[in-house]
C-alpha cells in the first residue's frame, strides 16, 4: 500500500509514506494531497482494518498510540537515510 493514494469517507485523499507492524497490528503514515496529488502540510497515521475482504484505514487518534509510532516511522525513516534509500 506504500506510495498509494487512499480516499477516506470523508473525500480526504492520503499518500501512504511508509508502514510498519506493531503487535501484530499494521500502521501506516501518510499525508494528504490536494485534487492535484500534491502533497499538503497533514500528516496521519493509519491502522490497518480486516472487514470481511475488505481492508479498511482507520485514523489513529490516541495520543500514547500516535507517539508510539511516531518513534517507529521516525526509526525506519533514519534507518532508510542511513543506507541511502532517501
Amino acid at each position: 500500500m506504500v506510495d498509494k493514494i487512499v480516499k477516506l469517507g470523508n473525500n480526504q485523499e492520503f499518500l501512504i509514506l511508509d508502514q510498519t507492524e506493531l503487535d501484530d497490528n499494521v500502521y501506516y503514515l501518510g499525508i494528504m494531497v490536494d485534487k492535484n496529488e500534491e502533497p499538503m502540510n497533514v500528516h496521519m497515521f493509519f491502522k490497518e482494518q480486516k472487514k470481511g475482504n475488505k481492508t479498511l484505514l482507520v485514523p489513529v487518534m490516541e495520543e500514547k498510540e500516535r507517539n508510539l509510532l511516531l518513534t517507529s516511522f521516525t526509526i525506519n525513516y533514519l534507518d532508510m537515510t542511513s543506507i541511502g534509500e532517501v
